[in-house]
């Protein structure tokens, strides 16, 4: 059961998880404090994650994305500025593991939005009448 209805919607849905908002509600937050991720929406509640191992793909995401960041801005910075390798290595290596730690919550969340858009995201009830 898939949830497409066209790219305004697939959008829509996406922003609600950088958001770190609930995909299904857009009410209920994803995150209660800084790392302890819900296990259901306390509005309307779905179930965020099924399975073991379902956060694998946001942290993929999260780490996929500093990557690409810090590389780029990398050959950008040598271009335009000319700094030392030593200089560098410590900007890019600092900023990659701020990065990896704040945008956590968000890739995370995202990854939930995905997941709520490919029908993985539902509540126990939906569950009970799947079987």
């Amino acid at each position: 059961m898939t949830k497409s209805k066209g790219l305004f919607y697939t959008i829509h849905k996406l922003l609600a998880g950088l958001l770190l908002r609930c995909p299904n509600c857009e009410q209920g937050r994803v995150f209660r404090g800084l790392f302890k991720m819900e296990t259901t929406c306390s509005v309307c509640g779905v179930r965020y994650e099924r399975q073991d191992g379902e956060s694998i793909g946001g942290m993929i995401f999260n780490l996929g994305l500093a990557e690409v960041l810090s590389i780029g801005g990398y050959f950008v910075s040598e271009a335009l500025f000319h700094p030392s390798l030593a200089i560098q290595l410590i900007f890019w290596g600092t900023f990659n593991v701020l990065f990896v730690v704040l945008f956590y919550r968000h890739s995370r969340s995202l990854w939930v939005s995905l997941n709520y858009l490919a029908g993985g995201v539902y509540t126990d009830r939906e569950q009970e009448r799947r079987k």
